[in-house]
């Protein structure tokens, strides 16, 4: 059995001697191209690593922003809170002086009245 492996491994040997250079060029060419491709990764995980860095600079531009609108968001509030309680003591004021004008005008109108009754009175007693 071994003589056969053998014999027929030296009638294989022609054929392997010509596929070893195809091989060894196909090795050689995809070890070439896998380290183009890694060279091209790499320069294109620097261009990311960049953009990524300059993504977070904007990003943190904006957060302050942001933080600062949210003060003055904070401050209007406060703000608008301040004005609904000034409103709410105008309207307040508003009725007493609504009630005040009720007083005064009657009043004046018994003042009218008693006025014209004690110079009937006056004019009687004469």
């Amino acid at each position: 059995m071994w003589p056969r492996v053998l014999a027929q491994l030296v009638e294989l040997l022609p054929h392997l001697a010509r596929v070893l250079p195809m091989a060894d060029k196909y090795f050689s060419s995809k070890a070439k191209t896998d380290r183009a491709t890694e060279a091209a990764m790499t320069a294109m995980a620097e261009g990311v690593r960049g953009d990524l860095g300059q993504v977070a600079k904007a990003h943190a531009g904006l957060y302050l922003q942001l933080e600062e609108q949210k003060a003055q968001i904070a401050g209007v509030g406060d703000e608008v809170k301040r004005l609904a309680t000034a409103v709410e003591r105008v309207t307040a004021l508003e009725s007493q002086m609504t009630s005040l004008k009720r007083w005064v005008t009657l009043g004046v109108s018994l003042i009218v009245a008693l006025l014209a009754a004690v110079i009937v009175l006056l004019v009687r007693g004469r």
